[in-house]
């Protein structure tokens, strides 16, 4: 009896293991933001960046099967202050969403800082460009902004949770797996 439980006990921790080695692979294969640049000198203080390595094939397929998935884009301006006094200038988030309709064969991207807000192609490869790019995105008037001081700009993108009925939570395990979040992008500047 007692060997029977070491062999069921070694043969759980072996699909223990397994489980986890996918979540191992799919972190390696990390969000990150890139080609990140600052206008300062127009009206207001833009910034532009893309997101790096933030589609999955997991993720491509739940898109194609009707998953509408958001990224979420996290942005703080913080004034140079005292530990203890340190304040957000500017603290908000904006999100990209993607659906896909799968009777008109197109995809329809949400972009709340584009003029024209949703844009719809048939090629999945521009929608997927649209969601990972901001551009021209306006943080703040830079009338608001003293010359004398370093500001410092954080941004973070992350992919929006899926709210699933609390039965689905258990059957759909592997929604965790194409789950992505960026580190903090900093930046220091002055105007």
């Amino acid at each position: 009896m007692k060997l029977f439980l070491t062999r069921i006990s070694a043969c759980l921790l072996l699909v223990v293991f397994a489980a986890g080695f996918p979540l191992f692979v799919a972190a390696s294969n990390k969000a990150v933001i890139q080609d990140f640049s600052i206008d300062k000198f127009g009206q207001d203080l833009e910034i532009t960046f893309k997101l790096e390595n933030c589609f999955t094939a997991k993720m491509e397929e739940a898109i194609l099967n009707g998953v509408p998935t958001t990224f979420r884009i996290i942005v703080a301006l913080e004034k140079p202050a005292p530990t203890l006094m340190k304040g957000d200038v500017v603290d908000f988030a904006l999100e990209h969403t993607i659906r896909y309709n799968r009777l008109n064969n197109e995809f329809q991207v949400h972009l709340p800082e584009h003029p024209q807000k949703f844009l719809v192609t048939r090629n999945f490869n521009e929608a997927k460009a649209w969601m990972s790019t901001v551009r021209g995105l306006p943080i703040i008037a830079t009338c608001w902004l003293r010359k004398d001081l370093e500001y410092t700009l954080k941004v973070k993108a992350e992919l929006s949770k899926v709210e699933l009925p609390f039965f689905f939570r258990y059957i759909i395990f592997w929604v965790s797996l194409w789950d992505f979040e960026t580190d903090w992008y900093t930046v220091k500047f002055s105007m």
